[in-house]
Order: C-alpha cells, then structure tokens, then sequence
C-alpha cells in the first residue's frame, strides 16, 4: 500500500476505515492522505499554556440562579463550558465509553456492515474522516453516528449488539439535561421552549462514537478540522486520561486555542450555529479541534441536538423586539446542513454565508 490511491481504496472504498489502516500497517510514518497543509495544523505557538478558560458548571441545583447566570455567561463568552454533578453515574459513563471501544475492536468485517451507504440498520452508519469522498486531505478518524427517533423510544434492534443499549440508555439520560441547558439559554433570551419552537431546538438527536487511533506522526496530522457545530448543542463525553486532544478558540479575533481537559464524570456543552443565529450573536458557536496522539488511541462520545430538517432558522422575534437588526438571513435547516457537508471543515464558513451583509463576525 504505497500510494495515495491505494490508501484511499482501502481506507474508504473498501470500507477499512483508518481504524483498519493501523490495524493491518505498523506504520512509522504518516500516509501521505492524512498530511495536512501547515496552515491547518494547530502548532504549539497558537496554544495558550492555561485552561483555567474553561468555565466547570455544578450543576447539581438546576434552580439556582448562579448556575443559570454561569451557563449564559459561559455561552455568550466562550461557546463552551464543562457541567459536573449532572446526575448521571460514572460507571455508566465508563460503560459507554467501553461500548464505544467495544464497537471498534469488533472484526473489520463486522464493522463494515454499517459503513455508509449500504449500513444494515437505517438509524446507525459508519464512516471515516468529514467527508471522506470529497476531502483532499482525510482526518485521522472514524465514527459511526446514531440517530435518535422518538417514535421508537430511542431503541433500534438493528444498532451493533456491542453497544445498542449503552447507546439507548445515554440518549434517554442526556435529553432532559440538554432540555435543562435550553431552557436556562432560551429564558435569559426572554423567550420559552414551547410547541413553535421544540421541533427547532431539539426535534433530532443524534450521537456519535468518535474513534481516534494512534498516529504516527501527529504533529502532520489533524482528528479533526477546525469548524463550529452546526447544530443547536452539543453534549460531549471525553475519555478520561486522554489529553492534549480538544482545544476550542480562545476568542473570534485572533488565532489562539485554550486545552479542553478531560475532567472524569464531566460532560463538555458547546454552543452550535442554530443557537447563534437564533440569540442574533448573543450567543457563540465555538470553533474547536481534534488533535490526536502517537501512544495511545482516543474515543469520544458528543449528542447533537438538532432541529428537524424543514425548521426555518432564524433570530428568535424576542431578542428583536427593541428594533434591533436581524444579522442573519432565514435559512433552512437542510439547506444549512447541505452546504456544511459539502465543503471541507472550514472554521465557521457556515455561519458566514447566512450573515446579512455588513454584519461581520
């Protein structure tokens, strides 16, 4: 497997994935699909040496105003913060986290029989990098997405064995949590979750297990690209132990990144595009990136809450009550997601293409 075409053969077409090139390689080198341009990589110099950024939320009295004041302050200034003492138990986060693994060291063959395109199951799908038919330049990881449909109460028999019913079980734990988030967000907004609007928040769920493996030469490589959730919220589980991997950006102006520490029990929230256009800027979707590791291979587990597909998105009438200018255009929901997969991961280009003229990030 000398060539960048063989590499793409196996990796995509034939459905190894890159969990598959480093299983049948020893490799000591990067291949050359997986080398970025220097001026995708996150180098040392664009790092800032503190994560003391990071906001850590306790959120174990929901009612309380100063959680309630930290999660807007968290969202307007950084996009992102950490909630601990959330209710749910270590040990099934380990679970999850161990499906999650135990789903990738399942046979290739068995693997494969969920890769996108031809999956055996309508709600679980596999692939590998962004957009791996279209990349220039693959990311150094793959993942299989869950899709959360509440008509069947969140449990697909045809998800792998390996993992159907940590995957189940952790949807049915983190809606209400994400439900908690939205709300404090959407009240400080002067507005309410209710029928007009639930579909738009949170109509679509859905989870990945991302899989990172060990790299040769991680300094060349990315796990995966600078962008912004495109989505409303994200709720992410780390692996514990595994660090120097999530960096967010420190500020809209600028090129410096802050470290997102894996903190055992925690669970990383960041803001997504919907809420950003929906808050007209009051709130921030952040940009982040993957980095990856030579020593050791790396899972991670986000939700994505989502509207439904034929939500139109756009500033929410309350935060415009008081004359202030839309910034962003009407868009809908599938129209945006469209546009973001067929482009590279590209910081926040997304959000960009529907700001209204002369209202600049």
């Amino acid at each position: 497997m000398t060539s960048t075409t063989d590499v793409r053969e196996f990796v995509v077409n034939q459905r190894n994935g890159v969990k598959g090139l480093v299983d049948s390689l020893k490799l000591t080198t990067l291949p050359s699909p997986y080398i970025q341009p220097p001026q995708k990589r996150l180098t040392s110099d664009k790092i800032l040496s503190s994560s003391s950024q990071i906001p850590v939320i306790d959120v174990s009295n929901w009612n309380d105003p100063q959680v309630a004041s930290e999660i807007c302050d968290a969202a307007a200034k950084l996009g992102l913060f950490q909630i601990v003492n959330h209710g749910i138990a270590p040990v099934e986060l380990k679970a999850l986290v161990a499906a999650a693994r135990g789903f990738y060291q399942l046979p290739v063959e068995e693997r494969s029989r969920y890769w996108k395109g031809s999956s055996v199951s309508e709600t679980a799908w596999l692939t590998t990098s962004f957009s791996p038919y279209k990349d220039s330049v693959l990311e150094w990881r793959d993942y299989i997405k869950f899709e959360f449909l509440p008509q069947r109460h969140g449990f697909d028999d045809t998800w792998p064995p390996v993992c159907k019913a940590q995957v189940t079980d952790h949807f049915k734990r983190m809606k209400p949590i994400a439900n908690k988030i939205l709300n404090i967000l959407i009240n400080n907004l002067n507005s309410t979750i209710n029928e007009s609007n639930q579909q738009t928040l949170m109509g679509t769920m859905r989870m990945n297990f991302n899989y990172y493996p060990e790299c040769p030469e991680p300094s060349l490589a990315i796990g995966t690209g600078r962008h912004s959730d495109i989505n409303t919220l994200t709720l992410l589980l780390q692996e514990d132990g595994v660090f120097s991997s999530l960096y967010a950006r420190a500020t809209e102006d600028g090129d410096k990144w802050i470290h997102v520490p894996p903190i055992p029990g925690a669970i990383v929230v960041n803001i997504g595009d919907v809420l950003q256009i929906m808050s007209n800027d009051r709130y921030r979707s952040v940009e982040h990136y993957v980095l990856v590791n030579k020593s050791c291979s790396r899972v991670s587990v986000p939700v994505f809450c989502e509207p439904i597909r034929d939500s139109v998105i756009q500033p929410l009438p309350e935060v415009l009550e008081n004359n202030e200018m839309a910034r962003y255009r009407k868009v809908v929901y599938s129209d945006y997601l469209k546009t973001f997969f067929e482009r590279p991961h590209d910081g926040k280009a997304n959000i960009e293409s529907v700001k209204l003229q002369g209202c600049g990030l």
